[in-house]
């Protein structure tokens, strides 16, 4: 029995050893990002682009509002052939401002991402670069929703990252 004691507590002491080294912290970096002054010239980049989008489906909704206008005035005196041809001419013109639209939303979505490629990449650096000079073990991002606890003893680097970025 003592032999099983002895034997565990040599395995378990270099395990306790390395614990008490580690060191923790945590972040919100879609604060952080918020904060950046680079995110009002992506806003008004995704704006813009947003509003070209939107004058084009304008456009396409006029056009389809113009030919079901004309549709329901005339079609009482329209041969069947004709209403038909009609019907599907408006379902067409429908089917491309919805699709439009979608792959318009999508580009919009990919655009925003790609401009903030390069601001998550700084306030990853900036994270990394605290990281390592406060010799942090692990950084938790509070704002990825990944995190289910945070301990009292974990360190809230933040405001050392938001200097690092020279933020207020």
């Amino acid at each position: 029995m003592i032999k099983k004691f002895v034997l565990f507590a040599l395995c378990a002491l270099p395990v306790g050893l390395i614990a008490q080294d580690a060191k923790f912290g945590h972040i919100n970096s879609q604060d952080v990002i918020s904060l950046m002054p680079e995110v009002a010239n992506i806003q008004k980049t995704v704006d813009e682009v947003g509003k070209q989008y939107e004058g084009e489906i304008m456009k396409m909704q006029e056009e389809y509002n113009a030919k079901v206008k004309e549709f329901q005035e005339k079609q009482d005196s329209m041969p069947e052939g004709i209403k038909k041809v009609r019907i599907t001419e408006i379902q067409e013109i429908e089917t491309r401002v919805n699709t439009f639209r979608q792959t318009a939303y999508q580009e919009i979505q990919k655009k925003q991402q790609d401009l903030f490629i390069p601001i998550r990449d700084k306030v990853t650096k900036a994270i990394n670069d605290v990281a390592v000079e406060g010799k942090y073990t692990y950084i938790f991002d509070l704002g990825s929703q990944a995190v289910i606890y945070k301990s009292p003893t974990s360190n809230d680097i933040t405001a050392a990252v938001k200097k690092k970025l020279a933020l207020k």
